[in-house]
C-alpha cells in the first residue's frame, strides 16, 4: 500500500487552491502525513506589469516585493488557521518562479506527494500560456494530484 508522509500544498488563496487543500487534508488524515503549505511570490512577473512605470532607485520594485511578501504571509496564515488541530503543518513563503520554487520546496522537505489546484485552462490555451500545474506535473520527481 502506498503511504504519504509529507504532502506539499501550494496556495494562492484561490478557490482551486482551497479545493486542493481539502483533498490534501483527506490524504493527510488517512496517512498521518505532514502538510507543507507553500506560497510563492512571483515578483518578476509583478514587476513586469509596471514596465511602463519609471522606477526611481528601485523604490517601486522594493515596495512591490514588500507588499507581495505581506500578502503571501497573510494567505499562508489564513490557510494554516483552517488546518484541523491533529494535522502537522508547516508554512513556507518563497520568492521566485512558481513551478521551480514548488519543486525546490518538495525536494527540500522530501515530499511524497504534491496536491495542487488547476487553473482550469483548456488544452489549447494551456499550451500557449503554460501553467504551474503543467510544469510541476512534468518535472516533479514525486506524484502530483491536480484538483479541478
Amino acid at each position: 500500500m502506498v503511504t504519504y508522509k509529507t504532502i506539499v500544498v501550494p496556495t494562492d488563496g484561490s478557490e482551486n487552491a482551497k479545493r486542493a487543500l481539502e483533498h490534501a487534508l483527506a490524504v493527510a488524515d488517512r496517512n498521518k502525513a505532514e502538510l507543507i503549505i507553500v506560497h510563492v511570490a512571483n515578483i518578476v512577473s509583478a514587476i513586469s506589469n509596471f514596465d511602463q512605470t519609471p522606477i526611481s532607485g528601485g523604490y517601486v520594485s522594493e515596495q512591490i516585493a514588500e507588499d507581495m511578501e505581506e500578502t503571501g504571509k497573510e494567505i499562508l496564515n489564513d490557510v494554516v488557521k483552517e488546518i484541523p488541530a491533529g494535522v502537522t503543518v508547516k508554512s513556507v513563503f518563497e520568492v521566485g518562479s512558481p513551478g521551480p520554487a514548488l519543486l525546490a520546496v518538495a525536494k527540500k522537505f522530501n515530499a511524497d506527494l504534491i496536491v495542487m489546484g488547476s487553473r482550469g485552462l483548456g488544452p489549447l490555451k494551456g499550451l500557449f500560456m503554460g501553467s504551474v500545474s503543467s510544469y510541476v506535473t512534468s518535472h516533479s520527481s514525486c506524484p502530483v494530484l491536480v484538483v479541478k
